[in-house]
């Protein structure tokens, strides 16, 4: 499991994120985390190559 800190869509505070990648994973991947100070969701879009994550966006969740 990997811990990232993001900043939140909504209220601009930071918080952590855990990503449960398998070692085998490579691509992209979005996955929906609510904010831990406001609780708005937060869509996240991150990327995986060679066990390396990179996150690309984190936008708003209520699409």
């Amino acid at each position: 499991m990997t811990h990232k800190v993001i900043t939140c869509f909504f209220c601009f505070e930071q918080f952590e994120v855990s990503l449960e990648i398998g070692s085998s994973f490579i691509g992209n991947d979005v996955e929906i985390y609510d904010c831990e100070i406001c609780c708005n969701p937060n869509k996240l879009e991150y990327e995986v190559y060679d066990g390396e994550i990179i996150i690309n966006n984190v936008g708003d969740g209520n699409e």
